[in-house]
């Protein structure tokens, strides 16, 4: 080989050893880990579950909620990646919107700083007036004017918030968020 084409060579190792460092820089930087794709992960539980997504409404619903908890639900705000993955496995899904966020049955569970609970999305089978009648007037209800859903909101003590989303004002089913602010 000649001395001009080792140099060339050279050049190129460098390069491309610069280009690895980059790359993982840049997963690095943007909040990839091995949680997110969980092949790797020691489960100390059966790697699928039948968790269930299963909230109980009833008149207790608001005074739990105060808390990060949800009645029927084992997973509370707050909770790490690694605490839902030892206790229920690996989930249906795991996705990305504008934030990693796991799929169990009915339930998605976003993931905010330090890699813990601070959204919940729990599909709700009940239309808006059966679930007034259970725990009483939301602090607002109407058409959303951000995504024009018939929307009913819960101001509750602590933070928390229950945003709950129906196609109309007679859905049988529709979508509660609940989060701390």
């Amino acid at each position: 080989m000649k001395l001009k084409e080792k140099k060339w060579v050279n050049v190129v190792r460098v390069r491309s050893g610069a280009m690895v460092f980059f790359l993982i820089s840049v997963l690095m930087i943007s909040g990839y880990t091995d949680l997110d794709s969980i092949e790797n992960v020691q489960l100390t539980t059966d790697p699928y579950t039948d968790f269930k997504c299963e909230l109980i409404v009833d008149s207790n619903l608001l005074e739990l909620a105060k808390s990060g908890e949800l009645p029927g639900i084992d997973i509370s705000i707050g909770m790490s990646k690694q605490e839902i993955l030892n206790s229920f496995g690996k989930p249906d899904l795991i996705g990305k919107m504008h934030t990693i966020y796991y799929k169990y049955d009915g339930c998605i569970f976003y993931f905010g700083t330090g890699d813990q609970i601070g959204v919940m999305d729990i599909k709700l089978n009940m239309s808006p007036s059966q679930l007034k009648e259970i725990i009483g007037e939301p602090d607002f209800e109407g058409i959303s004017p951000i995504d024009s859903y018939y929307s009913l909101i819960y101001s509750l003590e602590n933070n928390y918030m229950f945003y709950i989303d129906y196609k109309t004002k007679d859905s049988p089913e529709g979508m509660l968020r609940y989060k701390i602010n």
